[in-house]
């Protein structure tokens, strides 16, 4: 009876624990600093090279920065649920890796997966964060991250090779691909209809708001020179190459934490 009870208490604690924790949505982008500690321009940069990497590699390498960890478990375990709700990395190559930082808490972790712990080892990121502790106690964490990625990308790289493409832009593809023929669509109907109405014109008939009626001869020349002259400008254009698409990557728990 007494080891029932201290099994439904320590499950209890447990989901007590759980309750008050709050797992982050997975991030959109590769670089994400939701504490505003790193200068836009800089962040948007080391986004694009964690971004460029993914190409070139296939690894996901991401950073989050929060203000504070909102859960009572470790860093490491917090690390853990977050990398396995985020899943960076490609599943059957587990080739990602996550630096969390915690700014009011003045803790970091840096996760990896299990495909890049051969190369992005303990005692590599144990140094990799070393090397952020003193530009992070002087508040220059532009310096420090960007050391840092460089780092990481430095330890990964050769592991695997990329495609050449993002998951998040290879997903795109087929959305623009849909997107494309939606336009050529719309754009050979206005045409089709253009062409009908010109005949109609030309042959000096038009359809108005009283019904048909014939245009003059000049009057419908002169229509025609100047609706001839229409031409088209612009275009569309998106951000293909800064979001972040897990690939359902799992983590054992491999990686680093410290503080500062």
């Amino acid at each position: 009876m007494t080891r029932l009870l201290t099994g439904l208490f320590l499950a209890w604690l447990a989901v007590s624990a759980h309750a008050a924790e709050v797992i982050p949505p997975a991030p959109k982008a590769f670089f994400n600093d939701a504490a505003n500690v790193v200068p836009a321009p800089v962040a948007r940069q080391l986004n694009e090279t964690l971004a460029q990497f993914e190409r070139d590699s296939s690894n996901q390498l991401l950073v989050a920065i929060y203000p504070k960890m909102q859960t009572d478990s470790s860093i490491e375990d917090y690390a853990n649920r977050l990398f396995q709700a985020w899943g960076p990395g490609l599943k059957d190559k587990d080739n990602g890796a996550v630096l969390l930082v915690f700014i009011q808490d003045r803790k970091m972790r840096i996760e990896v997966g299990y495909g890049l712990e051969p190369r992005l080892t303990d005692a590599e990121c144990f140094r990799i964060i070393e090397e952020l502790k003193p530009h992070f106690r002087s508040g220059d964490y532009a310096t420090g991250l960007t050391n840092a990625v460089t780092g990481m990308i430095n330890a990964t790289q050769g592991e695997y090779t990329g495609t050449g493409k993002t998951l998040a832009e290879q997903g795109d593809s087929s959305e623009g691909i849909i997107f494309f023929i939606v336009i050529a669509f719309i754009i050979f109907m206005a045409v089709f209809r253009f062409i009908s109405q010109l005949r109609q014109i030309q042959r000096g008939v038009v359809f108005g708001p009283t019904g048909r009626y014939t245009l003059p001869d000049v009057a419908a020349s002169s229509w025609w020179n100047t609706s001839s002259s229409w031409g088209s400008s612009g275009g569309s254009s998106w951000d293909s190459g800064s979001s972040f698409s897990g690939g359902g990557g799992s983590s054992g728990g491999g990686g680093a934490s410290g503080d500062w």
